[in-house]
């Protein structure tokens, strides 16, 4: 059972093919995986074959046969459009999640950015080169994003200690 989908972009199919073992020149979905599931949940059938999937970055998915997938088998399978971009968008998240953590960890061992970039790149095959900055880019967006949060819980504390706090007394 074997079915199509379009990637969005260059390191997202690194990424699912970190995900997924190539066997061949088809990724082998696990049906353990979260995003597995998802992906044979998004299955639709076809009662005749379906055209190909164009596009430049499309992987072939084998998928295991399981109690999820069992009447799958023989059919002919295919990802609409609104199927493929919510794929595309929790393989996202599921990439967010990955990097985000593994910067955390970094960051708490006392790695510096660069280091932890670098190594979140060979350890998950992201091969191409422009990774890097887009994940430092990821990386300095997600620091900007604490700072203004943090900045802003502080300012809000300090508004509620200026409330709260009676200096009548003390203006005399």
């Amino acid at each position: 059972m074997t079915v199509q989908l379009r990637i969005d972009n260059p390191m997202l199919l690194d990424y699912i093919g970190y995900l997924f073992p190539v066997e061949g020149d088809t990724l082998k979905v696990n049906s353990e995986h979260g995003l597995g599931k998802l992906i044979i949940a998004h299955c639709r059938q076809s009662p005749k074959p379906v055209e190909p999937v164009l596009g430049e970055y499309v992987v072939t998915l084998r998928l295991p046969l399981c109690s999820a997938s069992q009447n799958l088998e023989y059919k002919f399978l295919y990802f609409s459009r609104a199927d493929m971009t919510q794929l595309n968008q929790a393989l996202r998240a599921y990439f967010d999640l990955d990097f985000t953590g593994y910067y955390r960890r970094g960051e708490s061992a006392g790695f510096s950015k660069k280091e932890i970039i670098e190594g979140f790149i060979q350890s998950r095959r992201l091969v191409s080169r422009d990774n890097y900055d887009a994940l430092h880019k990821r990386a300095y967006r997600k620091q900007r994003e604490r700072d203004a949060l943090l900045t802003k819980r502080l300012m809000r504390k300090a508004y509620y200690v200026d409330e709260s706090l009676d200096t009548s007394g003390l203006k005399k």
